[in-house]
């Protein structure tokens, strides 16, 4: 099946990676003309190579392409705490928001010091994927991710010292 699935990555990816710049220059917009003052928002397709390597991964089984929702990945860095939740309250106004696919990972120890982010999938709403500059992408999906520059921080420290120890 992931043959299927990188099949369908290749003739899609011109489409995603038009999406990503789209949807990561909409953020940036919609940040700003709401008073937003964020640190960053960055955004990445994931490689065919990375998708392979998904597809393989032990407890994880992909039937369909549409299953996969990280492709279009973006990334908003907020400078405090209390702009994340500003920023989730925006995108739920701005985008659909499937709940059932999100997480927030600030609430799952609140005793435990370490990786925090708000995740969510994220697609255009039937008003703005009816405009014309936006059509062709009615049907994509990104995953957002959302967190405070400390939060980022501490995720850099945690990946560099998970790889270094997984490498060396």
């Amino acid at each position: 099946m992931s043959e299927e699935i990188l099949k369908q990555y290749d003739s899609q990816l011109s489409t995603l990676e038009a999406f990503r710049i789209k949807v990561e220059a909409l953020i940036e917009e919609l940040a700003q003309h709401a008073g937003l003052n964020v640190h960053s928002v960055t955004s990445r397709l994931k490689t065919r190579s990375s998708l392979a390597e998904k597809c393989r991964r032990d407890g994880k089984l992909y039937n369909r392409f549409d299953e996969i929702t990280d492709i279009v990945g973006l990334r908003l860095i907020t400078y405090f705490d209390d702009d994340v939740d500003k920023v989730a309250q925006l995108i739920r106004k701005e985008f659909l928001v499937d709940d059932i696919k999100s997480v927030d990972k600030r609430k799952h120890d609140p005793d435990r010091f370490g990786y925090s982010s708000l995740h969510y999938i994220c697609s255009l709403t039937p008003t703005r994927a009816s405009l014309t500059e936006y059509a062709r992408f009615r049907s994509s999906v990104f995953e957002l991710q959302i967190r405070s520059i400390l939060q980022h921080s501490w995720a850099e420290i945690e990946h560099d010292i998970g790889y270094k120890s997984a490498v060396g």
